[in-house]
């Protein structure tokens, strides 16, 4: 079988092109772009001239990063060399003949409601947008790229069933209850003040007229806010810290799991971790069920 005559170059535009096409997120096409272009600067050949040898060469660049980085590198690659040999770009997948990176996840560390509140607190006042965009992560659990992806259109603040539709990985939709009443009073406050009726609901200037918000800006905000609360606390770490509070309120993992947009319970699983009052308490009320059945 011959290959079309495409360029390495022109290989990876037609990639992202698809990728946008597919509504990938913005942070995901990011990652992508970055991985691949440095790929590109490691290797000047043809695109079917890629063999295991030079992907072991250039991954091999990398071999005092964290696992985690380098495995990011590899999905990167992987994902490429997989479209491309969809196109019949490539004959084969060289990146099979290597073994991936393993990594083993750190347990996640969830936050007390009380720092986490800290935190918030040193959030000035008038700073609408961040209050709105970090309260929500806390209180709903999502991620911050489904956060900044919303849409006006995606709110609905009808009274008693507040929600928002999100659009999670792989282009799934969900539908997130908003419970918290302090939190919907900032949807209101917020929407009031900017006026929005259409388009990107949190939005990147001075004016907060321009395009999305961008990751990396909300990311530089909460830094500013950690430092200032003195309490080291990730945007994923909101997300850990929901998912906790919710199982020692009694909610089950189905339901958790359904909330966080989550494929695989084994996944929510990570997230939740169990306090040890609330275990105790739960295994307090099982023996007194058992007790009273069986005095029955």
């Amino acid at each position: 079988m011959s290959t079309p005559n495409i360029s390495l170059s022109e290989a990876i535009e037609s990639f992202f092109r698809d990728m946008q096409n597919a509504n990938r997120s913005p942070h995901t096409l990011r990652v992508y772009k970055t991985d691949l272009r440095a790929f590109q600067e490691f290797y000047q050949g043809s695109i079917d001239g890629i063999t295991a040898e030079i992907l072991r060469d250039f991954f091999t660049q990398f071999i005092e990063l964290r696992p985690a980085t380098r495995a990011r590198k590899q999905a990167s690659l992987s994902s490429f060399l997989s479209w491309a040999l969809r196109q019949e770009f490539i004959q084969t997948n060289p990146l099979l003949k290597l073994d991936r990176v393993k990594v083993i996840p750190p347990p996640p560390r969830a936050l007390s409601r009380k720092n986490i509140e800290k935190i918030l607190k040193a959030i000035p006042r008038d700073e609408l947008r961040d209050l709105l965009l970090f309260r929500l992560l806390f209180e709903t659990g999502l991620r911050i790229s489904e956060a900044l992806s919303l849409y006006v259109e995606d709110v609905d603040l009808t009274p008693d069933d507040e929600r928002l539709s999100i659009t999670g990985k792989g282009g799934s939709r969900r539908t997130v209850l908003l419970e918290d009443t302090r939190l919907v009073a900032l949807f209101h406050r917020y929407l009031k003040k900017m006026g929005y009726k259409q388009g990107a609901f949190f939005r990147a200037h001075k004016n907060y007229q321009g395009g999305a918000w961008r990751y990396q800006s909300a990311q530089a905000r909460w830094v500013k806010y950690c430092k200032q609360a003195e309490i080291e606390c990730t945007l994923h770490q909101l997300r850990h810290s929901h998912a906790t509070e919710l199982v020692n309120d009694g909610v089950s993992l189905a339901t958790i799991r359904k909330r966080l947009g989550h494929k695989r319970i084994q996944t929510t699983l990570r997230y939740a971790e169990q306090s040890d009052e609330a275990s105790s308490a739960e295994l307090r009320a099982w023996r007194r069920k058992k007790q009273t059945g069986n005095r029955q």
